[in-house]
C-alpha cells in the first residue's frame, strides 16, 4: 500500500488539536508516527518534538515555569522558540551549548484548530470556499473529532464517495430505489480536484422531513482536506461540511469536521451537528473494516468501475503521483 510516510507528509499542514485543547500545560499530540508537545505562554503558541535533546525524555511530562518548558528528567528549560536557556546541573556562568535546542516546528492557529508542519511547507494552509468560515454571513462550528483505525487517505476517499449512500446511510442520504450513478465530470485543479452531482435526498437537509433536490459539490485539496458543499436547489440554502484527516500513523487518523451554513443562524448547532455525526459514525465501522488500511500502491489491486469511481480514481492517481509511485494497471494511462 501507499505508506503515508512516502508522501512526504512532513511538508504539509496537519491539525494536531482544537485551539481550546492547547493551554499553558504541556500536552502530547500524535502526528506522523511520532509525538509533539504543545503549550502556550502569554498568547504565544509553541510546538516541539516531544523529546528532550539531552536524554530523550518526553517534554510533555514537564511543566511551564515563567514561560519556559521544563524537562521533567533533568530540569532543562526551553523557551517558546525551543532554545535551551537553563541547565540546572551547570553553573549559570557557563555558556549553554548551541546544540541544546528542542526541535521546534512551524505552527499556525486557524479555523479553531492548531496546525503544524514538520518540515518546509510545500503549500499554504488549506482554505475554505469563498472564505466562508471567516464571513459573518456564514455560521460555523466544529461538530466532530474522533480517531479512526484506518489511514487518512481511506477516510477522505470515503467522504468523497456517494455510491455507498443507499447502503450505509439508508433513509438519510440514499435509498435502494435510487442506486444508479449518472456520469459526472471530475475537474483536476492545482490543489486537487472538484466535481458536482445532484440527487434527491430522502430527508431534506438534516432530517427535517420530506425530500429535496440537493446539489453536491466536492472540493478536495491534496492530500487530506475535503469540502462537501450541499445546496438545496429550491431555496439556495447552502451547507458546507468540511473534513480534514490528520495521519497519526499509517493505520490511524484523527478526523475533524466543520459545518458551515448560510442559513438558520438562530437554529441550534446540534440540529446540524447531530445529523452529520450520525453519518460519520455510520461510515466508521465500514471504513475501519477495509483492508489494507492504506490505499494500495497499484490501481490494479482494487477494481474501479465507471462512472461511480471516477473521482476516487483521480484522487488515487494524484496520491500515487505525490508518493512517486507508478500507478500500475489499466487505469494508470
Amino acid at each position: 500500500m501507499v505508506a503515508e510516510a512516502t508522501l512526504e507528509l512532513s511538508k504539509f499542514w496537519h491539525p494536531i488539536a482544537r485551539s481550546e485543547d492547547v493551554t499553558d500545560k504541556p500536552e502530547r499530540f500524535g502526528l506522523l508516527n511520532d509525538f509533539v508537545v504543545a503549550f502556550r505562554h502569554e498568547g504565544e503558541l509553541a510546538v516541539f518534538k516531544d523529546m528532550c535533546v539531552h536524554r530523550g525524555a518526553a517534554l510533555s511530562q514537564g511543566w511551564v515555569k515563567e514561560g519556559k518548558l521544563v524537562c521533567p528528567y533533568h530540569g532543562w528549560q526551553y523557551n517558546t522558540e525551543g532554545t535551551c536557556v537553563r541547565i540546572p546541573s551547570r553553573p549559570e556562568s557557563q555558556p549553554i551549548p548551541e546544540l541544546a535546542h528542542a526541535i521546534a516546528y512551524t505552527v499556525q492557529e486557524r479555523y479553531g484548530l492548531v496546525w503544524v508542519v514538520l518540515g518546509e511547507p510545500a503549500q499554504e494552509l488549506p482554505s475554505f470556499p469563498d472564505d466562508c468560515i471567516e464571513d459573518p454571513a456564514w455560521k460555523s462550528f466544529i461538530s466532530y473529532k474522533e480517531v479512526w483505525k484506518t489511514s487518512a487517505a481511506r477516510t477522505i476517499e470515503n467522504f468523497m464517495d456517494f455510491s455507498h449512500f443507499p447502503y450505509v446511510h439508508p433513509g438519510l442520504l440514499g435509498t435502494e430505489e435510487h442506486t444508479e450513478i449518472e456520469p459526472y465530470k471530475v475537474i483536476k485543479t492545482p490543489e486537487g480536484l472538484r466535481y458536482i452531482f445532484e440527487q434527491v435526498e430522502p430527508s431534506d437537509l438534516y432530517g427535517k422531513g420530506g425530500t429535496a433536490v440537493v446539489e453536491y459539490e466536492y472540493i478536495i485539496e491534496m492530500p487530506f482536506f475535503i469540502h462537501l458543499k450541499k445546496r438545496v436547489k429550491a431555496t439556495d440554502e447552502t451547507t458546507i461540511i468540511t473534513l480534514v484527516s490528520t495521519p497519526l500513523t499509517e493505520h490511524t487518523s484523527e478526523l475533524y469536521v466543520w459545518i458551515v451554513r448560510n442559513h438558520a443562524h438562530d437554529a441550534p448547532d446540534s440540529q446540524f451537528g447531530d445529523f452529520t455525526n450520525t453519518i460519520m459514525e455510520q461510515d466508521r465501522p465500514v471504513v475501519e473494516s477495509q483492508r489494507p488500511e492504506g490505499i494500495p500502491d497499484s490501481l490494479k489491486e482494487e477494481l474501479h468501475l465507471m462512472p461511480a469511481d471516477n473521482a476516487a480514481l483521480v484522487y488515487r492517481q494524484k496520491l500515487l503521483k505525490m508518493a512517486k509511485v507508478e500507478p500500475l494497471g489499466p487505469y494508470g494511462a
